[in-house]
């Protein structure tokens, strides 16, 4: 059934006025401390007992009564911000190999449309990938829709501080913009009879925690994958999109421009298995196809003029975009997985106190 994941901010900063009332121990830039879990208490927040002394910590990781962990102070001024260093909150090797089965051809995706929740349908044929023309909202849609984000718009309702009439108003339209809401709310509501449909409506929404879970695992390295739906032949295939905003903990990207790289893989009916990395500063473009084989590649190279000059008229400057035959490790479903599991360089989350 559906997994306990929480899923918000890892930085959360407590009222000053609160913090007044705390007897807080005195903390220093990167000194590493441990501590004790006392109590879980309501609204994120946790007991901590730090050398010796009782602090309110608000959190959004997963802690339990009685743990001990281990932190570093990041930050001392104003707000003390902790990051956890051990014990680390890792997804199993289930979960990973469940999200590698999900776009796999030897593992049946979760027939989520024929379970007869339409706004789900109507939900995925809004953000598949479509072909023809360029799609501005692509990423805007799939951002909103996938049900990546659904606890922070919830969390964003409820504290806007709404009459109950407007508060209701807001939180059924979210639930109809929403995959994962949309699958909450017809699993409550759902016959108990209807055994077929209750299992893979909690298959595919166990598989968007398990998407949350690893994008918030990878959040510091600025990295995020997003299934995104294709539609053919009256079905529907998912591919994977790997943005990489760069690493948030590094200097060079706190400031000015960043560089932006965007990788897609997806399975095409004719052409194969198809990658692409893209790298993106301001308006300035570069990248290259990875595909199966010479000939594939060939045919691709024939359309690169046209890309460029697509590319072009919607304000881009293009440099080198090339094709080349993949290695068959590039283009195996569990490429981008892999990285965001085994390429973390601080697999850390924050708690503020």
């Amino acid at each position: 059934m559906i997994s306990g994941i929480h899923i918000s901010s890892s930085e959360v900063v407590i009222n000053k006025d609160d913090a007044k009332k705390q007897s807080l121990p005195i903390f220093k830039k990167n000194q590493i401390i441990r501590a004790k879990v006392i109590k879980l208490l309501p609204d994120g927040n946790a007991r901590l007992l730090v050398n010796g002394q009782k602090v309110l910590a608000k959190t959004g990781l997963l802690l339990k009564p009685g743990e001990d962990v281990q932190l570093r102070v990041i930050q001392e001024k104003d707000a003390v911000i902790l990051k956890l260093i051990s014990p680390v909150q890792k997804m199993t090797t289930r979960q990973i190999s469940s999200l590698i089965g999900f776009f796999s051809k030897n593992e049946s995706i979760p027939d989520i449309t024929g379970a007869k929740i339409a706004n789900i349908k109507d939900l995925l044929h809004g953000m598949a990938l479509k072909s023809g023309k360029a799609d501005k909202a692509f990423l805007p849609k799939l951002i909103k829709n996938s049900g990546m984000t659904w606890e922070n718009k919830i969390a964003g309702i409820l504290l806007g501080n709404k009459s109950s009439s407007a508060l209701e108003f807001s939180l059924d339209n979210l639930l109809k913009q929403d995959i994962k809401g949309s699958i909450l709310k017809e699993m409550l509501a759902a016959d108990p009879k209807q055994s077929e449909i209750l299992k893979t409506a909690s298959s595919f929404l166990t598989t968007i925690e398990n998407f949350q879970l690893l994008n918030h695992q990878s959040s510091d390295s600025g990295r995020f994958l997003l299934p995104f739906p294709v539609f053919n032949d009256q079905a529907f295939s998912f591919g994977q999109l790997l943005i990489d905003t760069g690493d948030k903990n590094k200097s060079s990207n706190k400031d000015g421009d960043k560089l932006i790289n965007i990788s897609f893989l997806l399975d095409m009916s004719r052409l194969g298995p198809l990658r692409a990395d893209f790298s993106i500063l301001k308006k300035q473009i570069s990248g290259r196809f990875l595909l199966k084989d010479d000939d594939t590649c060939k045919y691709v190279k024939s359309m690169i003029f046209e890309l460029k000059t697509r590319l072009k008229n919607v304000g881009y400057q293009v440099h080198n975009v090339e094709c080349k035959t993949a290695k068959k490790a590039e283009t195996q479903q569990s490429s981008f997985i892999e990285s965001l599991v085994t390429a973390r360089d601080d697999q850390v989350l924050n708690i503020v106190i």
